[in-house]
């Protein structure tokens, strides 16, 4: 077998996710000293694909150094800077990928989603953009739909609803992208795509996938439309099949807390006085859909105030390093704890000078941060932390209501579920305020909308900010928002969502009885 043949064979390992067996063939060719630049460009490939980022980086930087123009390389080189979170040095492989391949359409599309993960939308639509003129049909879809979402995400709801109406209009079937178009519909300008959505659904060859994808949009339009009966038959459809297509434990969740309360009733922790640093996080807490959206709106419209969303920098640190299992490593913890470094808080610091986040005041509102508020208190130690308090029944109706992605949320789609969560994320909350009373505030989600102004001035006094007017309008705030609060956040603050649940008594009796606040 010549080399070409050999090579073919580790494209088709890799193509057949056979990654070990191409791994081992380039291995193999690579101590028989062949200096080929395609060679270990596909090793590269294989440690990638296996998740050996760092092994995978000195394939490719080799794979370049024999030919410096293979833009294949440099952008594999790129994907494996990105997953270890060298963000820059991954945009400076994408700028060169495209200037030595100018018509390079899988580097314009991966150089786009860098910048969407970079939270620079703008220039995320501008790749985007330019990568529509050179894609073809398989990837146009894909294109028009970043592009949406990404319009959707900073208010441009004409420039997302022109995305979503070219995909309903190419792919009428594909009920994908009816639920991306549902964020943006409105039921009476929208009366085709609602009949046309209603029509799918009753097509009995759906998959259940497809089921879900409609159920909860629909069920949406129609509680827009008052008709709440009828939208409750849809989530309740949408919610039954999301939970036979997800695994969710409660024991797990509930093992979490528990670890976390044992170990942060050491009196101990409560005074250990780590180093600040210039920035400051303010951390703003709560359960999903109790406003969290809405209080960081407020408070980056602050001028001196810069908004992360959910960024999970803080869980994706403590998995590293102290969970396992659900439990938490107490001896590490400790060990950090009292440690004159600050190992935490430096990890944060440097992600944020990667995404080349400028100012010292910052918001965070990762969805797991109510799970973190001991470790804040450690490793952050100049930190706010703002706690969202909502109407219990809202809170879990509007969880209900809502199709997730984020695997954190598979305790969503079963009323006992929902309201087993929310129990126990109370009592966590109760430990919280018991151990820093002082340090917590508690925004009212009520309060709030009936009185925005008083509490919008003191949400930022307790922020140690001057006062800024621009708080209190947030929805001209032009912040990226990622979450399932998009097109709410982007209007003034209002009233109609509160008691909501007054319209799913019966329906929602089930979760409603066991909410213990």
């Amino acid at each position: 077998m010549n080399l070409s043949e050999k090579i073919d064979k580790i494209v088709n390992n890799l193509n057949n996710k056979e990654f070990k067996t191409a791994l081992n063939s380039c291995e193999k060719l690579i101590n028989s000293r062949i200096e080929n630049t395609v060679i270990y460009n596909l090793c590269g490939q294989a440690y990638q694909n296996l998740g050996f980022y760092e092994k995978s980086i000195i394939k490719f930087e080799k794979s370049i150094e024999l030919n410096q123009k293979n833009y294949f390389a440099i952008n594999n080189l790129a994907i494996s800077l990105k997953a270890i979170e060298k963000l820059q040095l991954s945009e400076k492989a994408y700028q060169k990928c495209i200037k030595i391949k100018p018509d390079y359409l899988v580097g314009f599309i991966n150089y786009a989603n860098l910048k969407d993960h970079l939270n620079e939308p703008e220039e995320a639509i501008n790749l985007y953009l330019l990568a529509l003129k050179l894609s073809t049909e398989p990837t146009t879809a894909y294109i028009l739909s970043k592009l949406s979402r990404l319009y959707l995400s900073i208010g441009k709801i004409q420039e997302a609803r022109e995305c979503g109406i070219q995909l309903l209009n190419k792919y009428p079937k594909d009920t994908y992208y009816y639920e991306l178009f549902s964020e943006m519909a409105e039921p009476q300008k929208d009366e085709k795509y609602f009949l046309d959505m209603e029509n799918l659904y009753n097509n009995e060859n759906l998959k259940n996938g497809e089921i879900i994808n409609l159920s909860f949009p629909l069920g949406l339009m129609n509680e827009k439309l008052e008709n709440y009966e009828k939208a409750f038959k849809y989530y309740e459809k949408g919610n039954l099949l999301k939970k036979s297509q997800i695994s969710y434990n409660f024991n797990d969740y509930l093992s979490l807390n528990e670890s976390i309360k044992k170990i942060f009733s050491n009196p101990g922790l409560n005074k250990i006085k780590k180093k600040k640093f210039k920035k400051k996080i303010i951390f703003i807490c709560g359960m999903p859909r109790s406003g969290t959206t809405l209080i960081e709106q407020i408070v980056s419209s602050h001028s001196k105030v810069l908004s992360t969303g959910e960024n999970n920098f803080l869980s994706t640190f403590i998995r590293k390093n102290y969970l396992k299992d659900f439990r938490l490593n107490e001896d590490k913890i400790l060990k950090d704890s009292f440690s004159n470094e600050n190992l935490f808080q430096d990890y944060v610091l440097n992600i944020f000078n990667e995404f080349r986040y400028t100012l010292d005041v910052l918001t965070d509102k990762s969805i797991q941060n109510f799970l973190w508020i001991g470790f804040i208190k450690i490793f952050f130690p100049n930190s706010k932390i703002l706690v969202t308090k909502r109407n219990s029944k809202d809170v879990c109706l509007s969880i209900y209501k809502n199709n997730f992605i984020n695997g954190f949320m598979n305790f969503a789609y079963d009323q006992k579920d929902i309201a087993n969560f929310y129990n126990v994320y109370i009592e966590l909350i109760d430990f919280w305020k018991k151990i820093f009373s002082k340090d917590i505030y508690t925004v009212n989600y009520e309060s709030l909308v009936d009185d925005p102004q008083q509490e919008i001035k003191e949400i930022i006094n307790f922020c140690d900010l001057e006062w800024d007017p621009s708080c209190l309008n947030p929805n001209k705030n032009k912040s990226r928002i990622k979450t399932a609060s998009i097109t709410q956040a982007r209007k003034p603050i209002y009233k109609s969502s509160k008691n909501l649940n007054q319209y799913y008594e019966e329906n929602l009796k089930e979760m409603f009885d066991l909410l213990k606040n």
